[in-house]
């Protein structure tokens, strides 16, 4: 039997029917949809924008988290750097105070003291102290201006 149709048919394909505009507006119409569900419609709109929130709260504290992560690796690179530099001082401060220490006389007239045999002076008072640099700030004063050469002539 063999049938014949005004169209031709390939062998495994379907027809593509279109829908119309006016039926796609009709089915999926938000209007009608919250005419026909309110809750439903109130319940998508809120959940949308607590979405959109969610993601807009994901993203300010991911630039946050990584912008705090930049300034946490700065400092710390700035640590260890002074603690190197702090490593390296003390290296040398101790290298140089070792061969002052043996290359100096007075290392070896040097001996060990405890606190019993230290002694204590008194703390001069403030009044004599600056009495006596007065007087020397003004012989120094004094000192210095007679020393200058005296040019003669006009």
């Amino acid at each position: 039997m063999i049938s014949r149709t005004q169209y031709k048919q390939k062998a495994g394909q379907f027809q593509k029917k279109k829908l119309s505009k006016e039926l796609l507006n009709s089915v999926f119409s938000s209007k009608q949809v919250q005419r026909k569900f309110p809750i439903q419609a109130a319940l998508h709109i809120v959940l949308d924008g607590a979405l959109l929130g969610i993601l807009i709260t994901v993203a300010i504290m991911s630039s946050v988290a990584l912008h705090s992560q930049y300034l946490w690796t700065k400092s710390f690179t700035k640590l260890e750097t002074t603690r190197d530099l702090n490593r390296r001082t003390l290296e040398s401060t101790s290298i140089l105070e070792s061969y002052l220490l043996r290359n100096q006389k007075l290392s070896r007239n040097l001996v060990p003291t405890k606190a019993e045999d230290l002694i204590y002076v008194d703390r001069p008072k403030p009044e004599e102290t600056k009495k006596s640099f007065d007087v020397t700030l003004k012989s120094r004063l004094l000192e210095k201006i007679s020393s200058f050469p005296v040019k003669s002539g006009y």
